[in-house]
Order: C-alpha cells, then structure tokens, then sequence
C-alpha cells in the first residue's frame, strides 16, 4: 500500500512538473555565425620617413583558417578569402605604464563583395565574422 501511494505521489509530482515548464520554441534559434579571426601582427619599413604605405609589406594571421602567415601589401587580397587590405594608417599613443610612445598603427580590411571594411589594429585580435564567413569545409 506504502510503495503504491509512492507510485502516485511521484507520478503527481511529475505531471505537475511538466504543466510548469514552459513550451520549448517551434522553431529552432538561428546558429551564430563561426568566428574569422584576423591579426594584423606587423609591417616593414618606416612610417616616419616614408608615407608611400603600397610599398610597406603587412603580416596578416588568419586564426581561424589553417594557413601561415601571409606578407601583403596595400591592394591584395587575403588568400582564401575575399577580403582586400584597403589602406594602412600610422598612428601613436602615450603609454603611461611605459612613459613612451607606442605604436597603435591600423589597417582597414574590407569584404570585395559587399564593400563592408573593418579595421585591424596593430597586435590585436578582431572578429571579421561580421563583414566575412569563410565557407564551411566538409569534414573528412
């Protein structure tokens, strides 16, 4: 008698459990977009003593695409993406921390397709997902 009163009081908890949960949605959330990481790590040649940047070579890391590094210049695509480094600018600012100045140079990356630029700056890891997803690679 004990364990069928059991049987009932677990089965009313349950029921009761299931009418309070709320109604899951009909239709499933969009996935996120996969992250596309770039880092603009550094550059060649003196932005003091020369302001003709197209000749200035750009190290560009793509994190989330296995390839190495790639040395680009103003103008040129990132290999295996549609993504062009559109222009270079050298800027400064005072370190505190450091009493000096550094080096806080960016470069603007732009999508060939939709025309949408992002801007890299130097050392710095930035999200592109927004302006650029790379095609999904079959798993093998």
């Amino acid at each position: 008698m004990k364990s069928a009163l059991w049987l009932v009081l677990a089965v009313c908890v349950a029921v009761s459990a299931l009418r309070a949960a709320p109604e899951a949605p009909a239709t499933p959330a969009p996935a996120a977009a996969a992250p596309f990481r770039l880092v603009f790590k550094s550059y060649d040649g003196d932005p003091r003593m020369s302001n003709d940047f197209k000749k200035f070579s750009f190290q560009i890391d793509t994190i989330d695409l296995r390839q190495p590094s790639e040395f680009l210049q103003v103008g040129q695509m990132i290999p295996n993406t549609q993504l062009k480094l559109s222009q270079f600018a050298f800027k400064e600012a005072y370190d505190a921390k450091l009493q000096e100045s550094v080096d806080v140079s960016e470069l603007t990356v732009v999508n060939v397709i939709t025309g949408k630029p992002t801007v890299l700056p130097l050392n710095k890891v930035v999200n592109v997902s927004g302006i650029y997803s790379p095609p999904a690679r079959a798993n093998k």
